[in-house]
């Protein structure tokens, strides 16, 4: 792969779900490497002092409708969860614990079980029903739990405030609206260069 894009994301994240349905398709064929970056949204936000959308009475009511807009637009499911926004950190922590060719496939289990069938992944039962009791003991280990905030306070170091963000080397790009940003980007760094005769 010539290049890489690191996807730092939070499975609480709806925009992060939109984004992991369609970031494949973008970098597969512009030869780049995906790697996929678990972080802890609420530690971000506390760090960078951001703060949800949800702390905002009109920009939360309208972002159930952006989200409803944009999943009909992208033909993906989601529903919002009865109970919302819901603490990840076991989840997250399971998720960073993993080797990186594990990632994807969990990630994506998470978001399908959060914003498609809108279940409770903060409820342990639930969580580990999803992951599975050994996952969820590597979660525990205090090993995992500091990987996660290593991870989360590089993102902030970087330049992260929310998520979905993404990094080609330090070039960053936030937010599933800014995808086609980053696409361009790739493109560019893949054109092909000729020399004169």
């Amino acid at each position: 792969m010539s290049q890489t894009v690191e996807f730092f994301f939070d499975v609480v994240s709806p925009y992060s779900y939109l984004a992991a349905s369609r970031i494949e398709s973008i970098v597969a064929p512009l030869e780049t490497e995906l790697i996929w970056r678990p972080f802890f949204l609420g530690g971000a936000f506390q760090a960078a002092e951001n703060s949800s959308p949800l702390s905002n009475a009109s920009k939360g009511k309208h972002m159930v409708t952006d989200l409803s807009r944009l999943a009909r637009y992208y033909q993906v499911p989601l529903q919002m969860p009865k109970k919302f926004p819901i603490n990840t950190i076991t989840a997250m922590r399971a998720l960073v614990g993993l080797p990186q060719d594990k990632i994807q496939e969990m990630a994506k289990m998470l978001f399908t079980a959060l914003w498609a069938e809108g279940k409770d992944i903060s409820d342990p039962q639930i969580l580990t029903d999803l992951l599975g009791e050994e996952l969820i003991a590597l979660a525990g280990d205090g090993e995992t739990k500091e990987k996660l905030k290593v991870v989360t306070a590089e993102a902030v170091r970087r330049g992260a405030f929310g998520a979905p963000t993404f990094f080609v080397g330090e070039e960053m790009f936030f937010g599933n609206d800014r995808l086609f940003l980053l696409e361009d980007f790739l493109k560019l760094r893949t054109k092909p260069k000729y020399k004169d005769d």
